[in-house]
């Protein structure tokens, strides 16, 4: 893990950095991570993660997770999805683990089953989607740093309410009004009420979330 304490500081600290870390767990169980050949434990994981949140109490903190490594057990895959719960995490990237012929994995006993790998990594994603929605839904009502992007200012214009998508229209086109795309300052997806020029800091209140995106307008 490369989050040392200057690094944290430097990120919490910085105007120019995003307040968002993205720090590889692999898995909660100290013994699949011993399997893994990890040099951290799980109790070192949490320590980091807890570390960056009192840092940054706003920031987007994800982790890279994998399911069903060869012998893990119920128990193993248990420790590993509480784990998860437990920590302030905001989304998560999930991969079933899958053989590698030549590598020291493929050959250990003890193979998960594909179906419990594909079980265990859909309760993971369900795991992951909840704590990005809550965390998402926690801004609504608060106000944000977000930067607007340039890429669609040129077709940034209104549709009629209810219109359906044309060939080649992105999503604030058809909503019946204009939005601009914009990222937060904790590197949150955002759709920005009305046309504005790109490479913009604002202060917006978010008034909802639509799918994985905020919705608000500057003030």
């Amino acid at each position: 893990m490369d989050w040392s304490d200057e690094l944290i500081a430097l990120v919490a600290e910085s105007p120019r950095i995003a307040k968002h870390a993205h720090v590889p767990l692999q898995s909660g169980s100290d013994s699949v991570l011993r399997r893994m050949h990890r040099k951290y434990r799980p109790w070192h994981y949490r320590e980091k993660i807890e570390k960056i949140r009192n840092a940054m109490p706003a920031a987007a903190i994800g982790a890279d997770v994998m399911a069903g490594f060869p012998g893990e057990t119920e128990a193993e895959f248990e420790s590993t999805r509480r784990m998860i719960e437990d920590l302030p995490l905001t989304y998560l990237h999930v991969f079933t683990y899958s053989p590698r012929p030549g590598t020291p994995a493929a050959e250990m006993r003890n193979q998960v089953p594909v179906h419990v790998a594909r079980e265990r990594n859909r309760i993971l994603r369900e795991l992951g989607t909840e704590k990005k929605q809550a965390f998402m839904r926690s801004f609504i009502g608060k106000t944000v740093e977000a930067i607007t992007l340039g890429e669609h200012f040129s077709s940034c214009h209104s549709e009629p309410l209810g219109a359906a998508p044309q060939r080649g229209e992105s999503e604030q086109e058809i909503s019946g009004l204009t939005f601009t795309e914009a990222l937060t300052d904790n590197y949150l997806k955002l759709r920005l009420r009305g046309c504005h020029q790109p490479n913009r800091w604002l202060r917006v209140r978010v008034e909802d979330v639509q799918g994985e995106t905020l919705t608000g307008s500057a003030h």
